[in-house]
Formats: C-alpha cells, structure tokens, sequence
C-alpha cells in the first residue's frame, strides 16, 4: 500500500511509552478517574501520546472496528463465529470500548490539559496551541461516544464530584462539541509551536493541526445536516475558512509500528494472536467487481485458487466455516504498519460535494465527488491517472441522486475506518444493505448496547435515558432518513 508517511518518527513514542501512566478500570466512572498507583508528576506530552495512541488503537482494533463496525457495513464478514454479522450483540460486547475511551483517551487528555494549564512555565500561544490540540481531540473522543451510544456522560463524566454521572442527550452534546471544536481550531496560532515530542498526529505542526481541525469540524457539522440545516451552515463555512484538508499529503494518519507491541492492532490479532475470522464479503466484493473498481486487488486477497471470492454476509457458524477455505481475506490492511486514518482528504472532498449539492457553499460538487474517488485510489496505491479517469467515466457523479453517488463512494472509501464508514451509511443511507436471513434482530444495528457495567452501575442515570439498554434499532438523533 503506497502511503504518505509525513508524520513524526515513533522513536520519541516508544520512549513515551516507558513512562505512560495507565488509568485502572473499574465499575463506574469515578473509579475511571483514579489510578493509585501513577507517578505524581508526569508530563502533560506523555499523557497526550498515551490518550492519542489509545484512541487509534481502540478506532482500528478488533473489537470496535473489526469485530463490530467493518461487518455493519458488510465490508467484512465472519468465516467461523459469525454471531455479530448475525447482530448477536449485548452489553458485555463493548464494556472495554466504552472504557478504553473515557479512562485511556478522556481521562488522560483532561489530565494533561490541567497540567499545562497550571504550568507557569508554559506561556502565550505556546500554551493555547497544547490546549487547542488537547481541545480538538477530545471533542473528536466524545463524537465517537454520542454517535457510538447516543446520550451518555458527558458534562459530568470525567469529574470525581459525580460518581454516578448523568447522561447528557445527544443534540445538546453535539451543540456543545461544535462550539469548543471551533474555539480551539480559532485559537490556533500557526506561527507558533506546541508539542516539542509526544503529539503522535502531526509532531506539534500547528498550520498541519489547524488544517485538522478544521476538517474535523466539517465532518461534525455535516454529520448535522438533516436535522439543523443553520448550524451546519455555519460550521461547515468556518470549517472552509479555516483552511481544511487540501490533498493526501495533509491526510491525518497514524502509522502504526512493525514493532510486534505497537503494530496495528488488526495485525497483531491476525499474526501475532493467529485469528483468522475475518472474510471480505461478497457484498463489497461484487460491488468492486461491477464497478470495474480497481481497489479490488489492494482490499481482498486471492485464495488459494488464486480468486478473489466474497464470503456471504451474516451467514449460521456451520455455513460459514463451510466457506472459510474458499473466500477471500482482507489485503493489505492487516500489515503491521497500516495506518489508522484520522481525517484525510478523501473524505473532506465528498463533505465538500455535499455541501455544494446542500447550498451550504458554492464550488463543483462533480469535481468534489472526482477528487474524492482520486484521493482514495491514490491513497491505495492506484497512481495510473487514465484508469481513475475511465473509472470515473464509467461510474458518473449523479447530481439527481447525490446521496446515493457519493455514500456509495464513501462507502468504498471508508474501507479500513469502520467507525466512520458505518456513522456515514446511517446518515447516508447508501449503498442499500441488506438485513441477512439469519439475524437475530430485524434491522442493521445503528447504536451500540450500553455496557454491563454501566447497567449494573450506572443503573438510575442510564435509565433516565433508556429502559431498553441493549437496544440497537432506535436511531440517533441526528438519523432522520
């Protein structure tokens, strides 16, 4: 896979690693907050790449995105225990998701935030560009939550005052989310620096942040647009004057490493942990195939008949491991060092196309939608200009349908970023899925079920806003199609 690899060396990042301090789990949120066992004083650039590196981690692992996203969108499919492609899915499923971000990303990123506010050393725009990074990702932490769970803890999740936290409901988090991500992407002075080391995104290049902060602001405020057509406007223009993402060479990546214990995640759970559950379905396989798309190759592997063959999605355990031998695995993004996509540009195009087609701003959304598909295939590798060329010739930006033209393109983009892929198909709702025979619900899940733990202790706040806890079908708010 051809990737631009721009971004800072993990060398200051294993050495990081040795100091990390690491937040013990236990029922509730206050216990997320208190780790007894952590040295007194640690610097506030540890605990940013702790947070930061965690949030990947979690974002591209097994359990979210593997085992749980990628077959939503029936990029992959089970090839032996198949009972989440069947939506076989309870509050134990995602207890460690759920705490891997509030005690491994919030509550680290809250902590180094306190230590620099509180450093006098720490001066000027030096200081307000290590909280406008601090800032940026933690509204990007708290989306993934809200648009995970819908309502949660939010304005009193991460303080040891509220042991039992309320949950907040979404619009009102969501409101809250836009106003602090464009105040800490308007506070970014470029000129200045950040990070000296530990900011594992873009090494403290503040005109680089500024630029990802801005297209995760788009991101945001399109994710919005059904449902509060002013305030996606606004954002999605501040977003576009603050400067967004301009090619792959401004892409939000972190590469992992080929270090066995910093590898990607899905790397380490195919090689290092020998599993080998995971397919790529017929669905995404004969849509490749009917497009001409040639992503095909770097997204699927042959076979050993030297085929590449989609597994059928959602499939019983016995038929399922009846095909396992025949189908195809995924290619490519299971190497050590794949990369976790944060925000590239890609993805900011398509945004870009849709708020052409919204009136939100003006521009090309044909030449948006064309740069979109050009960014992912470049982005894979395919470099030869005349194949994107016929590619797009034969599969037209369809203004008349421009949901369906660019949610199928983003579907096909997201490939890897389940996470992004299945918040896109729910607001989208393109391309058509399918709900397999065998399910055990009657519809694709659109939410996760709140985790064991938080039922079992959180119970009063979480049943004021659910007496249902495992349920998967109720839309978010901001799911109106």
């Amino acid at each position: 896979m051809k990737i631009n690899r721009k971004f800072k060396s993990l060398r200051n990042f294993c050495l990081g690693l040795l100091v990390f301090t690491m937040v013990s789990c236990g029922d509730n949120l206050l216990d997320l907050n208190i780790d007894p066992n952590a040295p007194t004083v640690v610097p506030a650039s540890n605990l940013v790449t702790q947070a930061e590196y965690n949030y990947f981690n979690t974002m591209q692992g097994r359990n979210l995105n593997g085992e749980f996203a990628m077959l939503m969108v029936q990029h992959w499919a089970q090839n032996e225990y198949a009972e989440e492609s069947r939506y076989v899915l309870d509050g134990n499923s995602f207890d460690g998701t759920w705490t891997s971000f509030y005690a491994g990303t919030l509550n680290e990123l809250k902590a180094a935030k306190t230590i620099i506010a509180n450093d006098e050393t720490v001066i000027g725009a030096l200081k307000t560009n290590q909280i406008a990074i601090i800032d940026i990702m933690t509204a990007t932490a708290f989306q993934t939550l809200t648009e995970a769970w819908g309502d949660i803890p939010y304005s009193e999740a991460l303080s040891t005052d509220f042991p039992n936290p309320t949950y907040d409901g979404q619009a009102s988090i969501w409101a809250d989310l836009l106003s602090k991500l464009d105040a800490a992407v308007g506070s970014i002075d470029a000129s200045a620096g950040s990070f000296a080391a530990g900011d594992i995104v873009a090494n403290g290049d503040m005109t680089k942040w500024k630029k990802i902060g801005a297209s995760l602001l788009l991101r945001m405020a399109m994710r919005v647009s059904d449902v509060d057509a002013a305030a996606a406007a606004n954002y999605v223009n501040k977003a576009i004057a603050y400067g967004v993402l301009e090619s792959n060479a401004d892409n939000a990546l972190f590469n992992f490493s080929n270090d066995p214990s910093l590898a990607n995640p899905l790397y380490i759970d195919n090689v290092i942990n020998t599993r080998d559950d995971f397919a790529v379905t017929d669905v995404l396989v004969d849509m490749l195939k009917s497009l001409g798309d040639p992503r095909l190759e770097v997204y699927a592997a042959p076979t050993n008949a030297g085929e590449i063959v989609g597994m059928p999605y959602g499939l019983t355990d016995p038929e399922a491991f009846a095909l396992k031998d025949v189908t195809s695995r995924p290619a490519t993004i299971r190497e050590a060092t794949s990369p976790f996509i944060l925000i590239d540009y890609a993805e900011v195009s398509f945004l870009l196309a849709e708020a052409v087609e919204r009136g939100i701003t003006s521009g090309d959304a044909a030449q948006y939608y064309a740069n979109g598909v050009t960014a992912s295939m470049n982005f894979w590798g395919i470099m030869d200009e005349a194949a994107i060329a016929d590619y797009l010739a034969a599969n037209p930006y369809d203004a008349s349908d421009w949901k369906a033209s660019i949610g199928l393109q983003k579907w096909l983009a997201f490939y890897s970023n389940g996470v992004q892929a299945w918040a896109e198909w729910r607001r989208l709702d393109a391309p058509g899925l399918a709900v397999p025979a065998a399910a055990d619900i009657d519809g694709i899940p659109v939410r996760l079920p709140y985790p064991v733990s938080e039922q079992a202790s959180n119970e009063s706040a979480l049943m004021e806003v659910t007496s249902s806890p495992n349920d998967m079908l109720t839309k978010l708010w901001w799911d109106v199609n």
